[in-house]
């Protein structure tokens, strides 16, 4: 189970944060240098010293103070992360200074704006939003809503692994609030479970007979990572995905579609492809703010009358403006004769 990355913002300010990072990345040659040469291709922290060497930087005159600067600059501002020297290196430095991966998701982006002043000025923030002005949206009737499919989701979350917890919470947040400012908001319920577990899913399978059942968690090519809901001890309880499906089928209406916004879930598709039209799942390790921002567009798009295939795709974009390195994580899978194209669940 990879170690999670933590969920930019749950109020959707990614613009201003990037916006924010560009203005104090600035061109001084020396941050740039140093900005550069830790964002390269060594993946572990390393201490200013080994920077320096790297980035072929001599150690005279004032160019130690310079660099140091520039460290304390980056840091504060929080474009790179220090760490305690705990063992990272042993050439007598205190700290040590490594990625931070929001940063690293973003690096081009930061660079790309940072080199073009005037480009970030165009770039879209609530403050500064691309369409000025307030357009009038169509008001959907009550007996239009009628006419419409309610769907049900069943929305499973679990980070019962304290040393590296999600933000399952806040990714719930914001789907909520997609939903709530969507088209036929009246006409999807979201069935929130957090610290989920097996008991949970059959549960929710029996009362609500959802179309769509999501799990947001830790995972791996064999199994999510459910909560036993038990304090003050080990409360992690793997779910292997054989067990995952027994579950899903031993019911009379299974769900129409399975998304597990976890690392690796690819992995279960063809044995899940058995019980679901569609399963969405992450070809490789995903980040919290990927996975959130995936979740939070998708659902805005099926509670707006899309597709899933344009949801999905919605949620694939998403990801990319998030973390262009995690654009091709989610992926869609369909049984035989299935077109997500003309799927379409509100």
């Amino acid at each position: 189970m990879a170690r999670p990355t933590p969920v930019l913002s749950a109020a959707g300010d990614y613009e201003e944060a990037i916006e924010r990072y560009v203005k104090h990345l600035g061109n001084n040659q020396i941050r740039r240098t140093i900005f550069n040469e830790i964002y390269g291709r060594t993946k572990k922290p390393r201490s200013k010293k080994e920077i320096m060497a790297a980035a072929g930087i001599e150690n005279k005159g004032n160019n130690a103070q310079q660099v140091q600067n520039a460290l304390e600059n980056l840091n504060k501002h929080h474009l790179i992360e220090r760490h305690e020297n705990d063992g990272y290196t042993k050439d007598g430095s205190h700290f040590v200074y490594g990625k931070a991966e929001f940063i690293r998701a973003n690096k081009d982006k930061i660079i790309r704006y940072a080199d073009n002043p005037q480009a970030v000025k165009a770039l879209p923030t609530k403050r500064r939003p691309a369409i000025k002005g307030v357009l009038a949206l169509r008001q959907v009737k009550k007996l239009a809503l009628r006419k419409q499919k309610h769907l049900n989701v069943l929305y499973l979350t679990a980070s019962p692994d304290s040393k590296n917890p999600l933000r399952v919470d806040a990714e719930v947040r914001m789907v909520q609030g997609a939903v709530q400012s969507s088209k036929y908001r009246d006409n999807i319920t979201l069935q929130y479970r957090p610290a989920a577990d097996l008991n949970s899913l059959t549960k929710g399978l029996n009362d609500h007979g959802p179309q769509i059942v999501h799990f947001s968690g830790h995972g791996n090519e064999d199994e999510i990572a459910t909560d036993t809901g038990q304090l003050g001890q080990q409360t992690v309880q793997p779910l292997s995905f054989d067990l995952l499906v027994k579950t899903l089928a031993a019911t009379d209406n299974p769900p129409d579609v399975i998304v597990l916004n976890s690392c690796k879930s690819s992995a279960a598709k063809k044995s899940l492809l058995l019980i679901a039209k569609v399963f969405i799942a992450m070809r490789e390790s995903v980040s919290d703010i990927a996975a959130a921002n995936f979740a939070q567009n998708f659902y805005a798009a099926i509670a707006s009358g899309q597709s899933v295939k344009a949801a999905f795709e919605q949620g694939k974009v998403a990801v990319e403006a998030a973390s262009i390195s995690e654009a091709d994580t989610p992926e869609l899978h369909c049984a035989p004769g299935v077109n997500p194209a003309t799927m379409i669940l509100t």
